[in-house]
């Protein structure tokens, strides 16, 4: 099977709607403002990309990696996040509210103002700064509490299940 590789790409802009694109690179490309609407993304990687405004609504993410990526202002509606990989990326004021995370990786991303309200959260890691994210009403497991409190976010509005 032939691996896509857009790796290097200017692509912003895009309109990458409703594609199926496994395994497919997308590194150190301009994704900016590129429509990802409705795709599957399964395993893609976007490793020091800039998706500042993309849009990733239904979009299926299972074990991709945006890694060192700017997502700011990226939207996320009704995505499967299932493994997928944050790390070291700026998801400043992004918004995750009602999503459901399972195994998703934050470590050492940028989540000032993220909101993750009414979000699900099962064997989520978050080793980075969590005081100025937002966790209003979210559902959580006792591990990925724990972690959470450790890095003193506020979760006196959350259900720990």
């Amino acid at each position: 099977m032939n691996v896509m590789d857009f790796s290097k790409s200017d692509l912003a802009n895009s309109d990458l709607k409703s594609v199926s694109i496994h395994d497919g690179r997308f590194n150190y490309s301009n994704l900016q403002g590129s429509d990802f609407s409705h795709s599957d993304l399964t395993n893609a990687s976007f490793k020091g990309s800039n998706l500042q405004d993309a849009i990733f609504n239904r979009a299926n993410l299972t074990g991709a990696q945006l890694v060192k990526s700017n997502l700011k202002g990226a939207s996320f509606e009704q995505c499967i996040f299932d493994g997928t990989r944050f790390t070291y990326s700026d998801l400043s004021g992004v918004c995750f509210d009602h999503q459901t995370f399972v195994g998703t990786v934050f470590d050492h991303a940028e989540l000032k103002h993220t909101t993750f309200r009414n979000a699900t959260l099962t064997n989520v890691s978050f080793k980075t700064d969590v005081a100025k994210t937002v966790f209003d009403g979210a559902t959580m497991d006792k591990l990925t509490y724990a972690l959470l409190k450790g890095y003193k976010a506020d979760l006196k509005n959350v259900t720990v299940v």
